[in-house]
């Protein structure tokens, strides 16, 4: 049986967003999946390689996002705009997204997913570089500040906000489990 990439995705995506990144193993993968744990054996070679695969297939939609919104041929605010709108709805779609995003744990703990937050925050801020300096550049914005600082500063808006959004929602998720246990 070959089993797709998105597939393991998504239910290592349910895994987390039911129990969080900690109990993300291939036990509970295959049981998730209602597979045998030896058809996972070719995909991963231990626990740390599905939460890889989740940030890695993180990076992919990042990079779509990015190449889809990249126009440069009108108003910056719309093309930001329209940016941080579809990326507000990836996160809302595949909210385990954010919970490996903000698990400073296991980026601390694997440098792999240290590499991969680095590629996908590097993909992000190239963009809105260049967003900011054709802004710039045709005169749309007067700022002088430097673009770098800018784009960090949007970004760092951005990371709070959805940190924000990620705490709201689990709180929302523990109430009704709470309301559901006490019915």
């Amino acid at each position: 049986m070959d089993l797709k990439n998105t597939d393991m995705v998504e239910a290592a995506g349910r895994i987390i967003n039911r129990s969080g990144t900690d109990a993300l193993s291939i036990e509970e993968l295959s049981r998730e999946m209602g597979v045998d744990q030896h058809q996972l054996s070719p995909y991963f070679g231990n626990n740390d390689d599905i939460l890889i695969m989740v940030l890695q297939s993180l990076e992919k939609d990042i990079k779509e996002l990015v190449s889809d919104s990249l126009s440069l041929n009108g108003a910056s605010e719309k093309e930001l705009e329209t940016l941080f709108g579809r990326l507000n709805k990836l996160f809302g779609l595949k909210p385990y997204y954010l919970s490996i995003v903000f698990s400073t744990e296991s980026a601390e703990r694997i440098p792999a997913i240290q590499e991969i937050m680095l590629r996908i925050k590097s993909i992000a801020k190239t963009y809105l570089m260049q967003v900011i300096n054709h802004a710039k550049n045709e005169k749309m914005h007067k700022t002088k500040g430097a673009t770098e600082s800018m784009a960090t500063n949007i970004l760092d808006s951005f990371r709070r906000f959805m940190n924000e959004q990620r705490v709201i929602d689990k709180m929302v998720r523990d109430i009704e489990i709470l309301k559901n246990t006490q019915d």
